[in-house]
């Protein structure tokens, strides 16, 4: 994506999880994101941010896992709000949103429809808790990596044919 200088560090942000960081050196990274949905999430006045792996769209239920806190939808949004917590108004978080693709082939994806159901699930989060996305990159066939560059808040998206870039 971007070239590393000596200072920075990249957190890979696996499936189903949430990571934090207000160190200016700390780039977070999704790789691979399918039918998940990444979401960055800014906050510009106190240079916090954090990236969410999103794997399903809901969780029907089923009880909140500490170590899959963005497993679901639901549950992702809900600990991301708890982490968040008193370092300002949730209103002025910027998020931006990437993949949700049907990567599984037209036969598959038609049927189950994950990613196309997992922005949707997203989209209703964001409602709930009066967040809007600042940028989305969904849907399509290809994967995507996502990164947050936490010194700067800014958010490049990528797919394996074509280059990095901001959005």
């Amino acid at each position: 994506m971007t070239a590393l200088t000596t200072s920075q560090t990249r957190i890979s942000v696996g499936i189903g999880q949430l990571a934090t960081a207000d160190d200016p050196g700390i780039i977070l990274v999704a790789y691979g994101l399918g039918s998940c949905v990444g979401v960055t999430v800014w906050h510009p006045r106190t240079r916090w941010g954090a990236l969410l792996h999103i794997l399903l769209p809901d969780s029907n239920g089923a009880p909140f896992r500490t170590d899959e806190p963005a497993r679901y939808a639901d549950h992702a949004f809900e600990e991301l709000l708890r982490r968040f917590g008193t370092r300002g108004e949730p209103r002025e978080l910027v998020l931006k949103l990437a993949g949700g693709a049907m990567v599984l082939g037209r036969n598959h994806s038609q049927r189950f429809k994950i990613g196309e159901r997992n922005a949707e699930a997203i989209y209703r989060q964001l409602d709930r808790f009066g967040l809007r996305p600042a940028a989305t990159d969904l849907g399509g066939t290809a994967g995507r990596t996502l990164e947050l560059h936490i010194g700067t808040g800014k958010s490049y998206v990528r797919t394996a044919t074509a280059p990095a870039r901001e959005f």
